[in-house]
């Protein structure tokens, strides 16, 4: 099974830059979505970290197992946190930087995603669209109990707000899942200039009328990122598809 990748990062009709990066290594079955943090400095500066740290550590490694990708993950995440986390102690200006993280990866008969934050990874199989991540705000954590709203700092925070980022904090726990490759699987990962923009049901009619054709995985990036900013572009916007080819 082959896996074709296409993406497209675009800095939206609102702000004056580009905080997302984006990086995707077909050959390897790698793909990186971060996001920085909207509001605050040096946005842009932590999601490249994030996205350089992620290529560097997996591209710099030798050969891994199958049964250790997912401790992998879990230590190039941390990794990539504590350089995101000091420069932000170190730089003066820029303390609390921060970005999200979606990194998917393809290792055998499966696929990894490791998650931090409010960009998201989703899955369109046999004419379903389902959501494979969490948004890690104020709002999902209060609404599954794990997070007490009248403890939070500022009980009025926005439901919005991150929980967790990279960067943060000087430790990160990751979500990571995995799932059986097979294909015909189409994997969408995005920040959120995409899914706050776009609706489900729209993103799915849009990889449907792309997902058979040669050309399509770049048609489908670039019709979603023209429907985000159709409908507003309100913030930065970044897609990344994956397909699953062969039998």
């Amino acid at each position: 099974m082959q896996i074709r990748m296409a993406g497209v990062t675009h800095i939206g009709r609102r702000r004056k830059n580009n905080q997302d990066s984006l990086f995707f290594d077909e050959g390897h079955g790698i793909g990186v979505v971060a996001d920085g943090i909207g509001g605050r400095k040096g946005g842009e500066i932590a999601s490249t970290l994030v996205v350089e740290g992620v290529r560097d550590v997996f591209l710099g490694s030798d050969v891994i197992r199958h049964e250790e990708i997912t401790p992998f993950l879990a230590s190039a995440v941390d990794q990539v946190n504590t350089t995101v986390f000091q420069f932000g102690r170190a730089n003066e200006g820029y303390a609390g930087l921060g970005s999200t993280l979606e990194c998917i990866l393809f290792s055998g008969d499966m696929v990894y995603v490791a998650h931090v934050g409010d960009s998201r990874t989703y899955l369109f199989e046999d004419g379903h669209f389902f959501q494979l991540t969490l948004d890690h705000n104020v709002e999902n954590f209060v609404d599954r109990g794990m997070v007490n709203r009248d403890s939070l700092a500022d009980p009025r925070v926005r439901g919005s707000a991150l929980v967790k980022a990279i960067g943060l904090q000087s430790r990160c726990e990751t979500d990571i899942c995995r799932i059986k490759r097979r294909p015909g699987q189409l994997y969408l990962s995005c920040s959120d200039g995409l899914s706050s923009m776009v609706s489900d049901k729209e993103v799915a009619a849009i990889l449907s009328r792309h997902a058979g054709s040669p050309a399509g995985l770049q048609k489908a990036a670039e019709e979603l990122v023209d429907t985000a900013n159709a409908a507003g572009g309100r913030d930065n916007i970044t897609v990344l598809l994956a397909r699953v080819e062969g039998r």
